[in-house]
């Protein structure tokens, strides 16, 4: 663990694998400075931790440790989950997910809990064996314990690569490094790697068994990285659309 500024942002170069020469580029600083900011011959203004955070791409948290560990308060703000200042922001999370009725969505943290849903996923949760499902990676492996969802390895295998993206974008997260671990060590993926996904699809679905019916459902996801809050900007609404018309039949039926 990086304890001053000159550790962390050789940690955070070597993360994104930026020789100096290119991270120098990139903040549009000199490689000789930037040497002598890792070695601590010289410190960082304000300015400069801002520059060299967002030239690393550094998730917010990082952001602010990077200003403490160079002498400055955080550049970011953290606020209690109910702050007035959160309202619109979880008024907008609401709004999306009730405007997608009758189809699917649900809204997501950093570590995949779930935060919310709406009627439409709370229904296929249910219809799946899920009810009560508070985490998304300890929900697919449920599911990988039946036949409930009919391509899972496909499924598991993209689930997969997103949560490994999203450990090198954190620069490491243990909760997500667990997650990781517990979906690639489930039995169904023991031959599985990625090369099984059919690439050539327009979008891939996953497709869902439920009391005979077979309904094909992709996803988009939404990110408030504009918001500035720390835990709140990691928040991801992820909506659930049908892929024919037996799907949307299913779903439209459920709301009424």
């Amino acid at each position: 663990m990086a304890n001053s500024f000159g550790d962390l942002l050789k940690e955070w170069r070597t993360i994104r694998r930026f020789s100096q020469l290119q991270l120098s580029l990139e903040a549009e600083i000199s490689a000789r400075h930037l040497s002598f900011l890792e070695s601590g011959r010289a410190q960082p203004s304000r300015a400069m931790v801002i520059k060299l955070a967002s030239a690393l791409d550094m998730p917010k948290e990082t952001a602010n440790n990077a200003m403490h560990a160079a002498g400055f308060t955080a550049v970011f703000p953290q606020f209690e989950k109910e702050a007035s200042d959160l309202a619109p922001v979880h008024d907008a999370v609401s709004q999306m997910l009730a405007s997608h009725d009758p189809f699917p969505a649900i809204a997501i943290d950093r570590h995949w809990d779930v935060l919310n849903a709406n009627t439409a996923a709370l229904t296929l949760f249910a219809a799946l064996g899920l009810n009560g499902a508070a985490n998304m990676i300890d929900a697919l492996c449920a599911a990988g314990e039946s036949d409930v969802i009919e391509n899972w390895e496909e499924t598991a295998i993209l689930a997969l690569a997103r949560l490994r993206a999203e450990i090198v974008q954190f620069g490491g997260d243990r909760i997500l490094e667990r997650y990781a671990k517990q979906l690639s060590d489930h039995p169904r993926l023991a031959n599985a790697d990625v090369s099984d996904v059919d690439f050539s699809q327009a979008v891939i679905p996953s497709v869902f068994n439920i009391s005979g019916k077979r309904l094909s459902l992709f996803s988009t996801i939404a990110g408030f990285s504009t918001v500035q809050d720390v835990s709140t900007s990691d928040i991801r609404v992820e909506m659930m659309f049908p892929i024919d018309e037996p799907t949307k039949a299913y779903f439209e039926k459920q709301l009424h």
